[in-house]
Formats: structure tokens, sequence, C-alpha cells
């Protein structure tokens, strides 16, 4: 889910300024350190797994012999370096903002075992990467306004627990969470279709009813009501329903980040544009999922 990594940097931007994109060239650093810091992630957990991928004989290049072991650590290195370089960019603030992101995905992939632990430590890696984005403005540019958004610690909270209810599912998906699947996968979709109406509601101050706020909440519904769906099927759940389920709710990452940014009050062309890039990239997860699982 390489575009919502992009896409909670960019809704932090727009959230963050007030509706209004930071016109500095620092903001793109931003973004291309997301970018690094999550696919570093994403080999060093295939990185720490090997093993345990071998013996589950899973199709992935490490234990395929592909890409050696020493390579994949190397890339994972050379990734994380380049986050922090590219923050470093912008200020020493933004470059301690990513170090502990960093560090929480170093965790999460190294001690993200267990039926919680994992998604707890997950929902804190993407509130801590939209963070980057909603604290740029307030605090992390070289001339911060130290004007913090309205709600802030809220929505990182909604956010990271949307997070960590998908990835609930997803611990099922890979039979890494032996006991019985049961009601789980529904009351954690349940779960983040009320996060994602919430979204709407929270993420800017309240101050009568704007088309921005309409938009949101029609596109929040939308969203949820898939995941509704998913969630009161019949019958009982097997490891591939989860699968999907838990797709379903990884690519309504972008609808929430976008919900975000309508429901902050983005009067102006830059929150309408930022969440329409946003969406697009709902299509362009929906095509990369038909050659790469969602997970």
């Amino acid at each position: 889910m390489a575009p919502s990594a992009a896409a909670d940097v960019l809704a932090g931007l727009v959230i963050g300024g007030q509706g209004e994109f930071p016109r500095e060239l620092d903001a793109a650093w931003l973004v291309a350190g997301s970018l690094c810091v999550y696919h570093g992630g994403m080999v060093l957990n295939d990185w720490v797994d090997r093993d345990a991928d071998a013996q589950l004989g899973r199709d992935r290049p490490l234990p395929r012999g592909e890409i050696s072991a020493a390579a994949a650590g190397t890339a994972a290195l050379v990734l994380f370096a380049a986050a922090l370089a590219l923050c470093a960019l912008v200020s020493w603030r933004a470059l301690s903002w990513m170090s502990g992101v960093v560090a929480l995905v170093v965790t999460y992939d190294v001690l993200g075992r267990g039926a919680w632990v994992g998604p707890v430590l997950l929902g804190a890696c993407r509130a801590a990467n939209l963070g980057l984005g909603l604290f740029y403005v307030a605090t992390l540019a070289p001339d911060p306004l130290r004007v913090a958004p309205p709600n802030a610690a809220l929505l990182l909270s909604l956010y990271g627990a949307y997070t960590a209810c998908a990835s609930r599912i997803a611990r099922l998906e890979d039979v890494e969470d032996e006991r019985a699947i049961g009601s789980t996968p529904r009351w954690a979709l349940l779960a983040c279709a009320t996060l994602l109406v919430s979204v709407a509601f929270v993420a800017g101050p309240r101050s009568g009813f704007s088309a921005p706020d309409a938009a949101a909440l029609a596109l929040a519904l939308l969203g949820a009501l898939g995941l509704f769906r998913e969630a009161l099927r019949r019958g009982a759940w097997s490891r591939a329903d989860c699968g999907r389920a838990t797709g379903a709710a990884l690519r309504r990452l972008l609808v929430f980040t976008a919900c975000a940014v309508l429901a902050a009050r983005t009067h102006s062309l830059d929150g309408w544009l930022v969440a329409s890039a946003i969406l697009a990239g709902f299509a362009l997860s929906a095509g990369l999922r038909r050659l790469f699982p969602p997970t």
C-alpha cells in the first residue's frame, strides 16, 4: 500500500496547513522520506521472517533464493538511512520525528508478533507517518508557526485504531494467530467502518455544515458501506475471507485520509486537489493488488 503511505503525509500537510498545501520544497522531502521508510520496513519484515517463510513454503523472493539475505538487509538499511537523510534536509525536528518513525517500524518488524502487539505497533507506525505531515507547519518546518492543527491527537488516534483493526484481520489471514477465527473479522470490520465515518466529524472544527463536510461524510459513508457489507456476510469465516476483508480495509486507508482532508474545512483548491489525488491512489491500489497481495 505504498500509495497510502504517501497519502498519509500529503493529507497531513494540508490539514496541518489549515487547508493550504505548503509551497516549500521541504514538503516533498517528507513524502519521499515516508516512501523510503515504508519500503524499508517491507524489506526488513521479509528479512526477519525469511526462515519462517521458508518453513511455511511462502512464495517470497528470500525463501526462493532470488535475493540474498545480505542484500535484503543492506537494502533495508539504505532505505532507512535515505528516509532520515531526506528529513534532515527539512530540519533537525523533522529528522527527530522520522527517527521515531523508523524506530517504530523496526520495532514492529522485529517484535510485532501476537494477536494485538503487532496490530497496535502497526497502528502507531501509520499514525506517526500521518503526523509527519500533520505537524510540519506547526513544528517540523524550518520556521515553524507553532500553531497545532485542531483535533490533531484525536485524528492520529482514530487513524492508528483503524490501522490496528485492519491489521488484526490480517493476522488471521496468515495463520499467525492459531486461535479459531470466530467473529473477530466481523467486529474488526465494523470497528473500521465506524472509525471511518467518525473521521468526517472530528478532523476539523465544527461550526456549521459546509460543502467539504458534506463531501467528507458522503465519502466516508460510501467507504464504510462496503466494510459493513463485508462484515455482515453470512457463514463462517475462512482464511481466504480474512484476506479479502484485509484488502478492503487497507484500501480504505486512502478513503480515510481523503475524508480527513475534506473534513478539515479545506475551502481552498489545495484541499480538493489533494483529496482527489489521494482517491486516485485507491484505483492504483486496486490495480496493484492483482500483482501483489495487499499484506
